[in-house]
């Protein structure tokens, strides 16, 4: 009826067919960022279930119909669909009160950040809502709930030092601690100690995204990062040890915003001077000094007699007709020098000013081939006689 005799009443038929398929599009959607964020986990499975009843009970109305091909109690169905639905959103939207869960140390360690604090139990960066709708960093799956250290001489140590960690692990000699380092940081980045239980000596470090476990392994396993650590390990045995991760960066790690990763460690290394860092200062070298025993590999690697042979390996050869013209021939067809070239070359050469044999300037010029261009000498006649005391150039 709605075909033959409304007035284009073949768009609402349609529409209304169309658009109930997009709303089941819409729904596998919104499973589908739940199975990606693992929201079927604790504590949201109550949440999970009551959507997976909404959606059963969608599919049936689908099929069945909900006006003249559905049983009586389907009437009742629908009614319970809406009660579902208004309880599932008003369950997802209440904060997890259960989950302690602290990104920051309570001091603050980052200037100009917000926080959305929720009964002071939860901290979450409100910057990282804007990517995602919500924040990964609040999901429980990837914050546990911090107990306190199993050893109490751990416990001391961090209340001395006053941090509140994100993560701590301990035992780190057996494999299921390694798997479980590998598994909880995946995807996340941060700054992260390495203690020695024992000296209460301790390593920081940052690690950028997804390379927690990379930087772990590196250090005590492999022993490919610090070199004071790797003897710390052999000396007081990996069970006295634990891998801690302070704070973690709420962003994916780029070039870009790499800065602000190393900004976040070099605080820390300011505020708790670790004894097993051997640099001050947070991608940079500047304050390592090399040992003894490695300047005097490095004066035995270039000594004048390796310098003397590296010399001599070319030194008296004569090349073969048929390479000298491979060569000439490589050169003539050698594109010449592009503008671009030829301005960047100038701009990071120095300016050179030629003098009388009087003391009077005869011409200032931006580069020593335009000097020599000027007094039609060669540039190397130029280059020697700058490094002569009176600079003179010979009959000039």
């Amino acid at each position: 009826m709605i075909m033959r005799d409304v007035n284009n009443g073949w768009i609402i038929r349609y529409t209304h067919a169309n658009v109930a398929s997009f709303f089941f599009i819409f729904v596998y959607m919104h499973i589908g960022r739940g199975l990606y964020y693992s929201s079927y986990k604790s504590p949201r499975v109550l949440v999970w279930s009551i959507g997976v009843i909404i959606l059963i009970l969608m599919i049936a109305i689908a099929f069945l119909g909900y006006e003249n091909n559905s049983p009586k109690w389907f009437y009742i169905s629908i009614s319970y669909l809406i009660i579902l639905i208004i309880v599932y959103y008003t369950i997802s939207s209440v904060p997890l009160k259960k989950n302690k869960i602290l990104i920051y140390p309570q001091r603050n360690t980052m200037k100009n950040t917000k926080y959305n604090k929720l009964n002071h139990k939860s901290i979450c960066l409100i910057n990282s809502l804007n990517n995602r709708g919500y924040s990964r960093l609040c999901f429980p799956q990837l914050k546990k709930e911090i107990s306190l250290p199993s050893t109490e001489r751990l416990n001391t140590i961090l209340s001395e030092l006053g941090l509140n960690p994100v993560y701590i692990y301990e035992n780190l000699e057996t494999e299921n601690i390694k798997k479980q380092i590998l598994n909880e940081t995946k995807g996340l980045s941060g700054i992260y100690m390495i203690l020695n239980k024992i000296t209460r000596d301790y390593y920081i470090g940052s690690a950028s995204t997804n390379r927690f476990y990379t930087r772990f392994s590196n250090h005590v396993i492999y022993f490919r990062g610090s070199k004071i650590v790797k003897s710390a390990v052999k000396k007081y045995e990996l069970k006295n040890f634990a891998f801690i991760i302070l704070e973690l960066y709420p962003n994916i790690v780029t070039k870009i915003n790499n800065k602000e990763l190393l900004d976040l460690e070099d605080k820390y290394l300011k505020l708790l001077l670790p004894n097993y860092n051997i640099l001050t200062e947070a991608g940079s070298s500047f304050g390592y000094k090399h040992t003894e025993v490695d300047r005097i590999k490095m004066k035995d690697i270039y000594s004048e007699a390796r310098r003397e042979r590296i010399g001599n390996l070319n030194k008296g050869k004569i090349l073969s007709p048929e390479t000298i013209e491979k060569m000439r021939a490589k050169a003539l067809n050698r594109p010449p020098m592009s503008d671009v070239t030829k301005q960047k070359c100038i701009s990071h050469t120095r300016p050179v000013v030629l003098y009388n044999l009087n003391g009077t300037v005869y011409g200032k010029f931006s580069s020593i081939l335009e000097a020599a261009n000027s007094i039609n000498c060669g540039e190397k006649t130029i280059r020697r006689a700058l490094k002569t005391e009176k600079r003179l150039v010979k009959k000039q």
